[in-house]
């Protein structure tokens, strides 16, 4: 299976090639700069200008689109906006000129548009599942919601499926603990992003299963840990940060999700492997 990985030199680009050889698939990267991946194939594209993706996305069986600025942070709202919804576009343009049938692309959590808001805003109930309206008020919220009509346009006018990952705040062994200590030192600061998070092996293998499992149409799925960021139990975060917020739950853990990562399960069989629980178990362990 021939797969197109888009932002291939990015955080999580590296992962999810290197996760996808090791499946036996055959990878090609399209970055604007090339750096070499042992065992992938790699072009340098702008994924804004529509013919250089056109003719990188030749041949290709499906893609993985990842290409794109993943933070609103330091850039003009201007470039932050044009460059997600045109890469976007030009994407599944090509993927539906060229009859390309599985293309699964990052949204974020941001679609909703709490973590980059403005004004403070809040759900009108938790945990978000993925029928939660999308209310961004950010640019980067909002090039992630219209990448997801973006991309269900595409399924409406092919017949071809596309999943939409909506993905938490993405970690590293190495960076896990220094949220843990930033999240303790201020939990208020992480609440419009809800104290979710995910390790970005688990993002590798939800691209994985958006690929190889069987859906039709346009599918939005949450990627996240299933847990939450700090030690303080979840009905405590919401009382004293979203009191007012109805709760859908019956969940006896303490730690519940805010993020309903229910329907990823149930259609793609995704389970996350990375808790931070469990890494510091593991480390504590190694310390001994």
């Amino acid at each position: 299976m021939r797969i197109i990985v888009t932002g291939a030199n990015g955080r999580l680009g590296r992962v999810v090639v290197a996760h996808l050889l090791e499946q036996g698939m055959e990878v090609v990267g399209l970055d604007r700069e090339i750096i070499s991946q042992s065992g992938a194939s790699m072009i340098q594209v702008d994924l804004c200008d529509l013919g250089q993706v056109f003719g990188a996305l030749v041949g290709a069986e499906a893609i993985v689109h990842l290409g794109a600025i993943p933070t609103p942070k330091g850039r003009p709202p201007e470039l932050v906006y044009r460059n997600n919804v045109m890469s976007q576009f030009n994407i599944f343009e090509a993927a539906a000129r060229l009859g390309i049938q599985r293309v699964v692309s990052a949204s974020s959590i941001s679609a909703f548009g709490f973590p980059f808001q403005h004004r403070w805003s809040e759900p009108l109930y938790l945990p978000l599942d993925e029928a939660h309206p999308l209310l961004p008020q950010d640019a980067y919220g909002l090039s992630k919601a219209t990448g997801e009509e973006i991309a269900a346009a595409y399924s409406r006018r092919t017949g071809a499926s596309a999943a939409s990952l909506r993905i938490s705040t993405i970690v590293s062994d190495e960076m896990m603990q220094p949220l843990l200590e930033r999240v303790r030192q201020n939990p208020g600061n992480w609440a419009s992003s809800f104290w979710s998070y995910v390790h970005v092996n688990d993002v590798a293998q939800a691209c994985l299963l958006a690929l190889t499992h069987p859906y039709e149409g346009h599918q939005i799925f949450h990627i996240t840990s299933n847990d939450t960021s700090t030690e303080l139990p979840t009905d405590e975060l919401l009382e004293r940060w979203f009191p007012n917020v109805p709760r859908r739950t019956n969940s006896r853990e303490p730690r519940w999700s805010l993020i309903d990562g229910t329907r990823a399960e149930e259609m793609l069989g995704y389970h996350p492997q990375y808790r931070w629980s469990n890494l510091s178990a593991t480390a504590d362990e190694h310390a001994l």
